[in-house]
């Protein structure tokens, strides 16, 4: 299993992508994908489960959960759409945390998605209309793309609340989504955990472990995770000083900030930006 950092050139990716017979190992990474699978059949797999894909499937790739999309037969290589984005995407869409949602409640949202369910259905015709934009790109195309690109999110989240939750549903309640929803939205500013933990109404401890259960991370490594995918992309897609992106993510020292970054990353800011950069050339 591997971590594989990936750095497109925009927040927001759609293409065309193909796969062949071979062995993979697991890797995961810190963007967000929806695969729309359009040709032969797949094996979606995670770190402790498979699932059998056929045209039409929906599957979610979550930030650092391990995965692979794998061809099923030698003789049919597969052709799906990917939609590869990041968080920092949300910030300029209103309500944009919420739809999040689906990418971050890991166990209580499947990253499955059959094809012959509503969303399902839709996310399809959505996604190809995205594509085609892109491919004809007629006046106004991106704008009208990351449209479809929104609308296919309302569709997942909506999908999300309709269908059986993986935790019983006492414990992933309503407060327990709106704690998750303000985190993400506020997770640049100088939180104070006992705000978040009075937003579920539970025991500190209570919703500290299943807050856990839910997004599989501590709310320290959530809040630090969204805050370094903030960071890496304004560094290699930005001119503002590391200084400035620091304050950006909500680290009130660049010593701080630099000395996590360097953890998370194995490298320095300045390093990051100058190893993007040149890729970019």
């Amino acid at each position: 299993m591997f971590f594989e950092n990936i750095r497109p050139s925009k927040e927001l990716v759609i293409e065309w992508k193909t796969g062949v017979f071979e062995e993979h190992d697991l890797h995961m990474h810190d963007a967000l994908e929806i695969h729309v699978l359009r040709e032969n059949e797949a094996r979606f797999a995670t770190i402790n489960k498979q699932y059998e894909g056929k045209p039409g499937d929906v599957f979610l790739f979550r930030p650092f959960e391990p995965h692979w999309n794998l061809v099923k037969d030698r003789a049919n290589p597969i052709r799906w759409i990917s939609i590869l984005f990041f968080a920092s995407i949300m910030r300029t869409v209103p309500e944009g945390s919420k739809l999040l949602y689906p990418f971050y409640a890991v166990l209580a949202v499947s990253p499955y998605i059959p094809a012959e369910s509503t969303c399902a259905q839709a996310v399809q015709d959505l996604a190809y209309r995205a594509i085609l934009e892109q491919e004809e790109r007629r006046v106004g195309w991106e704008a009208r793309q990351f449209a479809l690109f929104i609308d296919i999110l309302v569709h997942l989240l909506r999908h999300s609340f309709q269908q059986p939750l993986a935790v019983s549903a006492p414990e992933m309640d309503d407060g327990m989504f709106r704690a998750i929803e303000y985190m993400l939205k506020n997770f640049a500013e100088d939180l104070n955990m006992n705000d978040v933990i009075s937003i579920t109404g539970r025991q500190r401890t209570h919703f500290y472990i299943r807050f856990k259960a839910v997004t599989g991370v501590t709310p320290n490594q959530f809040i630090h995770r969204l805050r370094m995918q903030v960071a890496m992309y304004q560094l290699g897609n930005t001119n503002k000083s590391i200084t400035e992106i620091a304050f950006d993510c909500g680290y009130q020292s660049i010593h701080y900030f630099i000395k996590h970054f360097n953890q998370y990353c194995d490298m320095t800011p300045r390093e990051y930006r100058k190893i993007v950069k040149q890729k970019q050339l």
